[in-house]
């Protein structure tokens, strides 16, 4: 494909912001663009290396100069848009390259299945680094497994990266009675006969969309050989449909992420009865497996705050009460955690009966065993008297 051509030097070149920095130090790209507003700063190739993210330095460097040069154009259906900007970050270092530079993402246009777009929660507060790292993974198409404890925020983080990134996205939840067919799709019938009805993974792979395989860990074996060749990339072959579904294409934007309570390796907590011990191969082709930790305590209570509207100083109190369950269960002394998700209820619920006691109680310690809702008991009595 050919380049373009610099107007200061004459030199045919792919990209004008990276030859202006390695030939012209004293000239920036907006002295550039206002001298010459019709030149053209990418070549088609340079374009397209943007389009398909090929590498880390294509994400960094030619896609910073793609959010500096097409802020408002699009390219195949999306803009280039700053990470801080995109996701309502502010100034937050973390949301910054290495280089202190703003990180570019892709935003798609909305229209295509926007009813499949996640609604937006503005009181989400996002871990950054977790944030990064998905995203990272979305942007190169590399499959992505998020894994650990109920509550932490694993789908949720998914959700709200579609959401805000305007991809079309879909979350199956795998159970016991899971078949493939309820993932690829199967053979129906009415009052005009039989026809095929596609399943989730067929249609988010046609259509371009994200595909969440939720409680991955509790598929059987059969859903998971039917994963395999998708999380190589490969097309998804249905054997018994029609000849206009039986070879399903990857989409562009089709993107695969899954979430569980384990990473494959079977539960070594004994609190998700259910799950299985995967297939090594199947979990070795997620190429970012990531463990979706507990909060830092100053961020979890900003999630209290802003999910239950209650103030800082209750929701720190409320932390507290948290911090200490989980010590004791990383200790042995409890057999059971507790997670964000019942620390927001249980702040909802206090904060209208007027007891963080009372719902502690709702939200966790009635689902504990005897010894254990003692032990939840006297560290409630500790903090909240």
């Amino acid at each position: 494909m050919s380049k373009i051509t610099c107007r200061l030097c004459g030199e045919e070149v792919h990209s004008i912001q990276l030859h202006l920095r390695d030939a012209h130090e004293n000239a920036s790209l907006e002295d550039y663009q206002e001298s010459y507003p019709d030149a053209p700063v990418l070549s088609e190739k340079a374009k397209e290396r943007l389009a398909r993210n090929k590498t880390v330095e294509t994400v960094e460097i030619e896609m910073a100069t793609a959010a500096k040069v097409i802020d408002i154009k699009s390219i195949d259906g999306f803009s280039m848009k700053p990470l801080a900007e995109t996701f309502g970050l502010g100034r937050a270092k973390a949301a910054l390259s290495k280089k202190g530079e703003s990180i570019p993402i892709r935003v798609f246009d909305i229209g295509r299945d926007s009813e499949m777009i996640p609604d937006n929660d503005n009181g989400y507060i996002f871990n950054i680094d977790l944030l990064k790292t998905t995203l990272m993974g979305l942007e190169l198409n590399i499959p992505v497994y998020l894994w650990g404890h109920a509550g932490v925020g694993k789908s949720t983080v998914l959700e709200q990266i579609a959401s805000h990134t305007k991809r079309p996205y879909i979350r199956v939840q795998h159970t016991a009675n899971t078949e493939e067919s309820h993932i690829v799709g199967q053979t129906l019938a009415n009052e005009s006969g039989t026809y095929f009805e596609p399943g989730p993974l067929a249609l988010a792979m046609k259509h371009g969309w994200m595909y969440n395989a939720d409680e991955y860990d509790f598929a059987h074996a059969s859903i998971l050989a039917v994963y395999q060749p998708v999380l190589e990339g490969k097309s998804l072959v249905i054997k018994e449909a029609p000849p206009e579904w039986r070879i399903v294409q990857p989409h562009a934007d089709f993107r695969f992420v899954a979430t569980g309570n384990t990473n494959g390796s079977g539960d070594e907590t004994g609190l998700y009865i259910g799950t299985n011990m995967g297939n090594a191969a199947n979990y070795s082709r997620f190429g970012i497996i990531q463990n979706v930790e507990y909060m830092p305590a100053k961020q979890e209570a900003q999630v209290i705050v802003s999910q239950a509207g209650i103030v800082s100083e209750d929701a720190q109190k409320l932390i507290q009460f948290a911090t200490d369950i989980r010590k004791a269960y990383d200790a042995g002394t409890m057999s059971a955690t507790i997670g964000p998700r019942e620390l927001i209820y249980a702040a909802k619920i206090g904060f209208m009966k007027g007891s963080w006691t009372a719902g502690l109680q709702l939200s966790f310690v009635n689902r504990l065993g005897s010894v254990d809702r003692e032990t939840a008991a006297g560290v409630a009595q500790r903090i909240f008297g």
